[in-house]
């Protein structure tokens, strides 16, 4: 059986990898939401929405947001650095939202402003 890792490379090559967001350990930041898993994910759609954030890929199957150009709310990063937003389900009317990226301070600042934004 292949590993992982080689029927990644298709994805990488394209741009459409998530596996360096599941290996971060300093960028990383969750919290959990009284929203059911689809509503929470497209709550997160909307926030990058009226952020006027650029959204790269996404998967909806698999509940997963890959984005970049944060400079619109974070100065101090580089329009390219891409943040990833992964929901999962805890049960059906909760949900934990994980904001992961390789520039930690770029991650634990969407992450502040994902979680206000979900309280509303």
């Amino acid at each position: 059986m292949p590993s992982c890792a080689i029927l990644d490379y298709p994805k990488r090559i394209a741009g459409y990898s998530i596996e360096n967001f599941k290996q971060e350990k300093k960028g990383r930041f969750s919290f959990n939401v009284e929203l059911a898993l689809t509503k929470a994910y497209n709550k997160c759609n909307l926030f990058l929405f009226e952020n006027n954030i650029r959204v790269n890929f996404k998967n909806s199957k698999k509940n997963y947001i890959v984005a970049s150009r944060f400079s619109l709310i974070y100065e101090y990063t580089l329009d390219s650095t891409e943040v990833a937003f992964f929901v999962s389900e805890i049960d059906e009317n909760n949900s934990q939202i994980e904001v992961i990226s390789n520039n930690s301070r770029l991650a634990k600042v969407v992450y502040n402003k994902l979680k206000i934004y979900m309280e509303k």
